[in-house]
Parts: C-alpha cells; sequence; structure tokens
C-alpha cells in the first residue's frame, strides 16, 4: 500500500506508542532510533516532532529513504518506508505536537521542529503473533547455548547482556535491504547468549525478513515497557536449528548520560594544556 488506512489515524495520532526510524549511519550500519511522535499527515505523508536534535536528524536528509515500524498499545504495528523532505518551525502541525500532552507538559522542553516525509509504503494493520513469539522464545530459550559462540569476547556490559537477555521486552532488527532502505521488524523472541551474541529466529515475522542475507550488517533495538532501551551492531549468520546469530562489535546508547558509541571504547589521550594554542590566549585576557 502506498496510502494510510483512514481507519488507522486514530491511533497513529498517539504520542504514546512505539515508532522507530531505520537510518544509515556515517559508517555504512543501520541505525534504529526511538520517536513516538512519528505519525501519519493524510493519507500519503509522515511527520515526527523533534524536541531532540541527534544523529538520526541528519541521516534522514543525508540518505533520505528511511523505513519505519510503529506499533500502538494494543499490540497492533505497522512497517513501512518514507522519504523526508522538509522541516518547519511552526504551522498547525508544530501547535499540534505541543498541545498533546506528553509534550505540553514536558519539564524540559517541548517540540521545537516537525519533519515531513513522504509516504513510500505502508502496511496494512497487523497484530502482534504473541503465540508464535513465546514459543520461539522458548526454542532460542532451550537451543541458544548450542551456539554461543566465543564465550570470552567481552562487548555488552553486565546490564546491558541481561537486558538484551530479557524475555518481556521489546526487540527489533533493522537492515539494509534489496531497495536500500532500512527495514524494522520485530524479533522478540530474541535473547543474547554471551556478551557479545545475540540469538534469534525469523519466525513468526519471517515475511518481514525475506531479503536479510547471511553476513549482513544489521542494527538490534532493545527497549523495555519503562523506554530503557539499547543498541547493539554487529553481523547477522545464519545457524542451526532455524535460528540465527548477530556478532556485536558495536554498542550504540542511545540515552543520556552518555548518547553514541560506548563500544568499541575510545582511546582516552591526555591533554598538554600548555601546548594549546587558546590556554595562552586566555593567558593573555586580563582578569575581570
Amino acid at each position: 500500500m502506498n496510502k494510510v488506512n483512514p481507519n488507522d489515524y486514530a491511533a497513529l495520532d498517539n504520542a504514546y506508542k512505539v515508532g522507530l526510524i531505520g537510518t544509515i549511519g556515517d559508517d555504512g550500519d543501520p541505525h534504529i532510533t526511538l520517536i513516538s511522535s512519528l505519525m501519519n499527515k493524510g493519507e500519503d505523508k509522515m511527520m515526527f516532532g523533534e524536541f531532540v536534535s541527534g544523529n538520526s536528524k541528519r541521516f534522514i536528509y543525508e540518505n533520505d529513504a528511511t523505513g519505519f515500524f510503529i506499533m500502538g498499545l494494543d499490540r497492533n504495528f505497522w512497517t513501512g518506508s518514507m522519504k523526508f523532505t522538509n522541516v518547519v518551525c511552526e504551522g498547525e502541525d508544530y501547535i499540534h505536537y505541543n498541545e498533546m500532552p506528553l509534550f505540553r507538559y514536558n519539564t524540559y522542553c517541548g517540540i521545537a521542529k516537525v519533519h515531513y516525509a513522504d509516504l513510500i509504503d505502508i502496511s496494512e494493520k497487523r497484530p502482534i503473533n504473541m503465540a508464535g513469539v513465546v514459543a520461539n522464545a522458548l526454542r532460542v530459550t532451550i537451543f541458544k547455548n548450542l551456539v554461543a559462540g566465543d564465550r570470552k569476547k567481552q562487548v555488552l556490559r553486565p546490564w546491558a547482556q541481561e537486558f538484551f537477555a530479557g524475555l518481556t521486552n521489546l526487540m527489533f532488527i533493522g537492515y539494509i535491504g534489496d531497495d536500500g532502505i532500512v527495514k524494522i521488524a520485530p524479533i522478540i523472541q530474541g535473547q543474547t547468549v554471551t556478551s557479545s551474541r545475540v540469538v534469534f529466529t525469523k519466525a513468526p515475522y519471517s515475511d518481514l525478513l525475506t531479503d536479510l542475507k547471511d553476513g549482513a550488517r544489521v542494527a538490534i533495538y532493545n527497549m523495555d515497557l519503562d523506554m530503557h532501551s539499547a543498541e547493539a551492531k554487529g553481523v547477522v549468520h545464519k545457524s542451526i536449528l532455524g535460528m540465527y546469530t548477530v556478532d556485536f562489535d558495536k554498542v550504540y546508547s542511545p540515552a543520556p548520560p552518555k548518547i553514541g558509541y560506548v563500544y568499541p571504547e575510545l582511546k582516552q589521550e591526555a591533554v598538554n594544556w600548555d601546548e594549546e594554542p587558546l590556554v595562552e590566549k586566555l593567558k593573555e585576557q586580563p582578569h575581570p
């Protein structure tokens, strides 16, 4: 479909939902960002309100065709893609966002910008298949230790490893499809087996992962219902018993106090202030 079903307008016009956008980062990897304000504008356009400025806002215009995933509180979801066109700092949609309770009563800031995109395609609304998720989560739990991989390699911190293993969390995979656009699909059944590897099955959403290729770079986004989140990236491989593994080589923190890559760790270098020209200039300035 290339138009939003009018029956879905009310469900999409709600800030209390999961809204994910899939972009391509500077390193060429897929990147997933949580943007709960993502919604439609009419039948053939999408938009979201920005109240935090980050790299993803830059990515959407450098590679303007992006994928998205939206899931409401009723556990119905949509997938699709869109092409970003422009941004505004005023107007009826700007007012609409800032009058929503979630943003109107923010203690830190409201919506500063509204970004628009032309809709490329959107799926029909479909429910999360909880029976299928539970069945495949059990399969992963039973067999994941058969594909544990390198148990000594430390990528995720202990908290993050336990977080990615949580059976009540929402896990998503993002990858670059054959059309060059990032696709996002739920893999709620996925679990970490070591600090550097997550295991999942394609079922029950194999149809959303038809062009996921062995050896592809992917992003795994994990979040809980308290909106804690973490993202890790690596290479996906087909394994035994219908399972797939992702070996992490990058970890991204999408939330304060540290936003950005936290693995690999940046090398810490000492600064020699005596060699800094700015310091010398400051020394020359008279004191007030």
